[in-house]
């Protein structure tokens, strides 16, 4: 026989008054520290590494800039020098010429191939051993020219086509700096190109007048070669740029007419003072520039120098702090996310076992044997521990009280049965003993005998279905006595579900009510009983051939029932009769939620009822 016992639940309904309107909802506690522990330490690295670059690249920018200018004005110095030397060389022939009468003689053609020899000699002894000009013309007014250096030889030049005359003969005496020019004329039996500048002065007489012209000529390259050594030698060159009094490009020098357009705009920078950062007027890049100007040659040297190249080194260390700080910040992420969830993983612990926590095992969960890590994460499982053994002990006085109220009630509604049946009942006696018929007054006497001890015995609270069907079996045989032919019962029972266990007298005031609604209309009257199943799923219907439930009576049962449902912890039982409601809460408190339970009317409009099991 399948027993199930009474079960008594308990829920504790807390209610939290939120304040109106839309609330946030809260945040893990987790997230929150994991935030904490990471962006403290991102804010703390991120503002090192902007104030490393920054302070870095201020270093990293003077200093450049402070060498830019020192080198600068090194190479200007330098070219000074060289433009100094070849204005000397010149000043000293023409010095030479007045004193000396060779170049006259020279010029009138009156001269020998000793004298030349002399002349040269003497070009020579002024030019010194080290070669300040690498080539030296002398030309008189008609055109005839001595040549001595790379070319030594006396011939005769158109001057109207040297550029240079015109300029020399306004400046009286100065000296003239032609620009770069490319020639083959000194390019003995190579042919090739090259390119030079001369430095041009009149040829005058002991009064000053002018007899010709001096031009010291000297090679781009070797002049140039501060510049163009410095560019080989340096790992991450500034771009130099020579320009002239009247803005033209003097170096570079050996570039196509685009280019040389092109880094001319760069005479732009010429009027300006050495800037801290501006934008390259060729490339549109951040620049720092410094600029020379001599007094001596009237040239003036710009050097130029990207921010991204004085910046790189800072780049690079920046790279590698990133690095460093990505690192860092990974293993923060790592440090950060432990210690968040070793902070979180008791209080998740303690969750997991308060959602575990039921009446049935107060007090059994132990966290004794669980060491959290921080002292107060321990405090609060002890406290938890406390409150759970105490609720507990509170739990099972109530529970006890409950059980005992629970009890009393239902067997005050077992014992409860319809009055009217015992008149009926005793009323058939006295008729079946003034008719003399004895054995049936003894049958019926020893059955309503039999029906009260089943009533009254307490000595279970659940039966088999076989019980109660067999004392159904004798309440319809009282039944029977009274309406004699007029009521007809039919019993039909799977042998199968005779052994389930359900609470005493769940069925008979189903029956009862079938015969008391049911035999309200013209006899003969049907009462059926059948139920069919295994002992985990049955049911239990009983039908009579009534006139079934009026709507009015349908919609009250139900909002009864809901009411019944909706009411959380034990139900109120109300001893009132022996009602459907009444049937409904007992079989509810007994089969939990595997209950079946139906009513309603048949498709020929006869009233039934329906009770069952449904395993889970």
């Amino acid at each position: 026989m399948n027993h199930f016992p009474v079960p008594v639940k308990v829920t504790f309904n807390m209610r939290i008054k939120r304040p109106a309107g839309k609330t946030k909802a809260p945040q893990k506690l987790q997230s929150v520290l994991f935030s904490y522990y990471l962006i403290i330490p991102m804010i703390v690295m991120i503002a090192f590494s902007v104030f490393f670059y920054k302070y870095v690249s201020d270093i990293l920018i003077s200093r450049e800039s402070n060498s830019l200018n020192t080198l600068n004005s090194s190479i200007s110095d330098r070219l000074d020098s060289t433009i100094t030397d070849l204005d000397y060389t010149s000043a000293n022939i023409n010095y030479a010429a007045r004193r000396s009468n060779a170049f006259s003689e020279f010029f009138d053609h009156n001269t020998s191939s000793e004298s030349l020899s002399n002349i040269a000699d003497l070009a020579v002894a002024i030019n010194g051993t080290d070669l300040k000009a690498d080539q030296i013309n002398l030309y008189d007014l008609q055109g005839s020219t001595i040549r001595i250096g790379m070319l030594n030889k006396n011939d005769s030049t158109d001057l109207s086509k040297l550029s240079w005359v015109d300029d020399t003969q306004k400046l009286n005496g100065s000296k003239f700096i032609t620009t770069p020019y490319e020639t083959t004329r000194y390019s003995v039996g190579s042919g090739y190109s090259k390119w030079y500048i001369s430095v041009c002065r009149i040829l005058t007489k002991s009064l000053g007048n002018s007899t010709g012209y001096i031009e010291v000529v000297k090679k781009c390259p070797s002049l140039f070669s501060p510049i163009t050594n410095y560019v080989r030698s340096a790992d991450s060159p500034a771009e130099f740029y020579v320009f002239n009094k009247t803005g033209e490009l003097i170096y570079p020098y050996d570039i196509s007419d685009e280019d040389k357009d092109k880094f001319s705009s760069y005479s732009s920078l010429l009027m300006l003072d050495n800037s801290n950062s501006i934008k390259d007027p060729v490339t549109g890049r951040q620049i720092r520039f410094a600029r020379e100007t001599s007094a001596y040659s009237g040239w003036t040297c710009l050097a130029i120098q990207q921010d991204r190249v004085i910046l790189r080194p800072v780049i690079s260390l920046t790279v590698i702090l990133l690095i460093v700080v990505i690192v860092l910040l990974l293993l923060i992420v790592f440090l950060s996310y432990s210690l968040s969830k070793n902070m979180v993983k008791p209080v998740k612990h303690l969750k997991h076992i308060i959602q575990r926590l039921g009446v049935d095992n107060l007090g059994q969960e132990k966290t004794d044997n669980y060491n959290p890590t921080y002292q107060e994460l321990g405090e609060l499982y002890q406290e938890f521990q406390k409150m759970s053994e105490s609720l507990n002990t509170s739990m099972g006085d109530l529970i006890e009280s409950r059980q005992q109220e629970l009890k009393s009630r239902s067997l005050a509604l077992q014992s409860q049965t319809d009055p009217h049946f015992y008149y009926n009942t005793l009323s058939c006696i006295i008729v079946l003993a003034e008719n003399h018929k004895d054995d049936e007054v003894i049958k019926l006497c020893r059955t309503l005998s039999q029906l009260m001890r089943y009533i009254t015995s307490s000595s279970s609270d659940a039966v088999t279905v076989a019980t109660e069907i067999d004392y159904i079996n004798k309440y319809l045989y009282c039944m029977q006595i009274r309406y004699q032919n007029n009521l007809k019962c039919v019993v039909d029972i799977d042998e199968r579900i005779m052994s389930c266990a359900i609470p005493k007298l769940l069925i008979q005031p189903i029956v009862e009510n079938a015969i008391k609604y049911g035999t309200d209309c013209i006899p003969p009257w049907t009462i059926t009983i059948s139920g069919t199943g295994t002992p985990s799923d049955w049911q239990i219907t009983v039908s009579d051939t009534g006139n079934g439930f009026d709507g009015k009576t349908i919609e009250m049962l139900r909002s009864r029932m809901n009411e019944c449902d909706g009411n959380h912890g034990m139900p109120e039982l109300q001893i009132n009769g022996l009602g459907m409601i009444n049937v409904y809460l007992r079989w509810k408190i007994y089969a939990k939620h595997c209950a079946i339970f139906e009513f309603g009317n048949t498709e020929e409009g006869h009233a039934f009822v329906k009770i069952g099991y449904r395993s889970e």
